[in-house]
C-alpha cells in the first residue's frame, strides 16, 4: 500500500511540475505576441490555484485586446484564449480532485431536464435542486431583482427538507456587495472572508455559511434575478464553484426567457380564442349583414312608430313588441345601423343585434329587409 500510494504521489508531483510548465509557456507567448497578461516570473512556487486565477487574468487581458487585433492576430490569439482555458481546466481537475469536478454530460443534463419545464412556474421549481447537483452544492437560495433591491423567493437544502425562509423582505443591492457586483459585471462572484468582497450577514445566516457564491440570472433586458449556492457541511466554495453556477446561471438565464416568451403565447392564444368565442356566439344571433333598400323619401314616410298612427297595422305581431325592441325597430326601418342604433339608444351592439333577432321572430321574418318590406306593406306605403 505505501508503494503505491509513494507511486500515486510522485505522478501528481510530475502531473504538476507539467501543469506549471504549461502555464509559464502560455504566460510568457502572451506576453511576447500580445504584451498583455501576468509575467509568469517565479510561477513554479506558487501553488496550482494561483496558477488559475493567472489564467484567468491572462484570459481577461487577452479578451479585453482582442477587438484591437486584425482577422489574422483574432485567429491566433483565439486559438490562444482556448489554450489557456484547456489547461486551467487540467489544472482544476488535478487540483480539486474527482469529487468535485462536474463532467460536462452531467451539466448538460441538468440544463436538458430544465429545458423539459415548458412554462416559468415548472422552472422555478427545479432550479435550486438542479443547480445543488450541478455546482455540488448543500444550498441554494433563489431570488429576484427589481428597482434596486432583491428579494429571496426560494431556499433550497440538501440537508433538511423543511428548510424554509424565515423572511421575505427586500434587501438593497448595496454598493460593495457581492449582490451588486454580480447584477453590475453579468457574471458569478465569490464571497468569503478571504475574497474581494465580503459576505453580507443577511445572506450568510440563510446559507449558513460565511462563504457563498452568488449568480445573475440575466435576459435580454437585463438581470431579473439571482442564485447563491453554499457548501455549510463540506468543503468552502471557491473559483470552480464560481464559474459553475455562473455557467448554470446564464443556461437558466436562457430558458426562463424562452419559457416566459412561451406563457406569453398560450396567453394570447387563449385570448384570441376567447374572442372567436365570443364572436361565433354573436355570429349566431345576428343571421344576416345589416341590408336596406330605403331612400330618404321613403324613410321619411316611415319615420313613425309603428303601430301607433296607423291603424291597419296587424295588432298581433306589433303589440308583441316591448317598448325597448318598438325604440329599436324604429330606428332599423329608417335603414339605421346596429352601430348607429347602438349609438341612438346609448346600448351596446351585443344588446342591439338581441333585440334585432327577438324582432324579426315576432314579426316572423328572415331577415331585416324582409322587416321592413312586412311593414312597407302593412302601412301601404310600398
Amino acid at each position: 500500500m505505501t508503494g503505491k500510494t509513494e507511486g500515486r504521489a510522485s505522478v501528481r508531483s510530475t502531473t504538476d511540475r507539467e501543469l506549471s510548465h504549461a502555464v509559464v509557456v502560455l504566460l510568457d507567448r502572451l506576453r511576447d505576441e500580445y504584451g498583455v497578461g501576468p509575467r509568469s516570473r517565479e510561477i513554479r512556487v506558487v501553488s496550482l490555484g494561483t496558477q488559475m486565477a493567472l489564467l484567468d487574468e491572462a484570459t481577461e487581458s487577452a479578451l479585453a485586446t482582442f477587438p484591437e487585433l486584425g482577422p489574422e492576430q483574432q485567429r491566433a490569439l483565439g486559438r490562444l484564449i482556448v489554450d489557456l482555458q484547456n489547461t486551467r481546466t487540467r489544472i482544476r481537475t488535478v487540483h480539486e480532485g474527482p469529487g468535485h469536478v462536474v463532467q460536462p454530460a452531467e451539466f448538460a443534463s441538468a440544463i436538458r431536464r430544465l429545458r423539459g419545464s415548458e412554462s416559468v412556474a415548472g422552472l422555478r421549481k427545479r432550479i435550486c435542486f438542479e443547480a445543488a447537483n450541478a455546482a455540488r452544492l448543500d444550498r441554494i437560495l433563489l431570488s429576484e431583482v427589481h428597482n434596486g433591491s432583491w428579494t429571496a423567493l426560494e431556499l433550497y437544502s440538501s440537508t433538511r427538507s423543511d428548510e424554509v425562509l424565515s423572511s421575505l423582505q427586500a434587501l438593497p443591492l448595496g454598493f460593495e456587495s457581492a449582490e451588486s457586483r454580480a447584477c453590475k459585471t453579468r457574471s458569478a462572484v465569490f464571497a468569503g472572508p478571504n475574497a474581494d468582497v465580503r459576505p453580507s450577514a443577511e445572506v450568510a445566516q440563510m446559507l449558513a455559511a460565511d462563504s457563498y457564491v452568488v449568480a445573475p440570472i440575466t435576459v435580454s433586458t437585463g438581470v431579473i434575478g439571482l442564485v447563491h449556492g453554499s457548501r455549510p457541511s463540506g468543503d468552502p466554495v471557491n473559483v470552480v464553484v464560481r464559474d459553475m453556477l455562473g455557467a448554470y446561471a446564464c443556461g437558466f438565464g436562457t430558458l426562463f426567457e424562452r419559457a416566459m416568451l412561451a406563457d406569453r403565447l398560450s396567453e394570447q392564444k387563449n385570448v384570441i380564442v376567447q374572442c372567436l368565442q365570443q364572436e361565433a356566439r354573436e355570429a349566431e344571433l345576428l343571421e344576416h349583414a345589416d341590408v336596406s333598400f330605403l331612400d330618404e323619401t321613403s324613410a321619411e314616410q316611415v319615420s313613425a312608430l309603428p303601430g301607433t298612427p296607423h291603424d291597419d297595422l296587424n295588432p298581433a305581431a306589433l303589440e308583441s313588441l316591448t317598448t325597448r325592441e318598438r325604440e329599436v325597430f324604429t330606428l332599423l326601418v329608417r335603414g339605421a345601423s346596429n352601430a348607429e342604433i347602438a349609438n341612438e339608444l346609448v346600448i351596446s351592439i351585443f344588446t342591439v343585434k338581441t333585440h334585432v333577432k327577438k324582432i324579426l321572430r315576432k314579426l316572423g321574418a328572415m331577415n331585416r329587409s324582409e322587416a321592413i318590406y312586412r311593414y312597407l306593406a302593412m302601412t301601404g306605403q310600398r
